[in-house]
């Protein structure tokens, strides 16, 4: 089937889940604005719903208050696609989003396994959550929609739509690497995190190395998968399931860029920087707040040049622009 259709040929309603829904709430003034969400995930996803409408759940990014209701369905009419939120408790946030998922998953993911923090706590809390996203599917999602669900937050999400019989097919995206099966192994949970992955009809990542370290980890810890490795789809069978596995490098509005880069505000926002750094050459850098992203060393690295070839010095100017993570 093409372009997600049914078996009627229709195209099937996409409901997008994600840790974060693609607008963010905030307390402001003794009540409550919604802003727009930052980051790769809502770059490159807000566009597919905005041209072809549907669903997308996920966390308010704030302790939730019935308010939201109403602030989500206006955003919701401005978007083109409905927002519905997954409220989350202070546990929630403290161990399943802060904990398991800014603990464990990302630095282990990314070989910084020394900043992993192995609490079991965190653990059953990231659980709980999962299952809160896969009732709010149940609730929400109509059997003739596509499940499409984003990152390492939410690995468990389809393992909990099969316990709770809900038969959508179903996607995964990874943002992020998945690491060497040395690495990996690292994980007191690692054999629950695959068996829940081997859920989904189709899993995706980034690269052909993600990809292949997945596969690796799956031969060598968990007995009876059968993987048949076919170029950039793979399938694996196990638990009398077949799950497709691919590589699909992720990209942004190519469009939408474009057409900012040439609007009247940002060209006046550059002539401002060109006329307080005339005659220099400007390096621009644009990064999320977090110790994977080598800002220190970025600016190590630009002071050593100074060091190094003083005629650089008034002619070069280092920008670094950091977005609150």
């Amino acid at each position: 089937m093409t372009k997600m259709e049914n078996g009627e040929g229709c195209q099937r309603r996409l409901v997008a889940v994600s840790n974060r829904l693609p607008v963010r709430i905030i307390e402001q003034g003794g009540g409550y604005s919604v802003l727009p969400g930052a980051g790769g995930l809502v770059t490159a996803l807000a566009p597919v719903l905005r041209d072809r409408g549907g669903l997308w759940i996920g966390w308010s990014g704030s302790m939730f208050d019935s308010s939201h209701y109403g602030l989500l369905k206006e955003a919701s009419n401005k978007a083109g696609y409905g927002l519905i939120p997954v409220p989350l408790d202070y546990e929630d946030i403290n161990s399943y989003y802060y904990g398991f998922s800014n603990e464990i998953i990302w630095p282990l993911f990314h070989d910084l396994q020394t900043r992993c923090r192995f609490k079991p706590r965190y653990w059953y809390r990231y659980l709980e959550v999962n299952k809160k996203f896969a009732n709010c599917i149940r609730r929400h999602a109509s059997p003739g929609d596509y499940v499409w669900v984003h990152d390492y937050h939410l690995m468990h999400v389809a393992f909990f739509m099969t316990a709770l019989g809900l038969r959508q097919p179903k996607g995964f995206f990874l943002h992020i690497p998945f690491p060497p099966v040395d690495i990996f192994i690292k994980l007191p949970w690692r054999r629950n995190v695959l068996e829940a992955l081997l859920n989904y009809d189709l899993l995706g990542f980034q690269t052909m190395r993600d990809k292949r370290n997945f596969l690796n980890s799956l031969s060598m810890l968990l007995p009876g998968v059968k993987v048949r490795r076919r170029g950039v789809i793979s399938d694996v069978s196990f638990d009398g399931r077949t799950v497709r596995v691919g590589a699909f490098p992720i990209g942004i509005d190519y469009k939408s860029f474009t057409m900012d880069s040439s609007s009247t505000e940002v060209a006046e926002a550059a002539w401002y920087l060109h006329e307080a750094l005339p005659d220099r050459q400007i390096i621009l850098g644009v990064d999320r707040l977090d110790y994977t992203k080598g800002i220190p060393e970025r600016l190590y690295s630009f002071s050593d040049a100074l060091d190094r070839f003083p005629e650089l010095r008034n002619r070069v100017s280092f920008v670094q622009v950091v977005v609150p993570s």
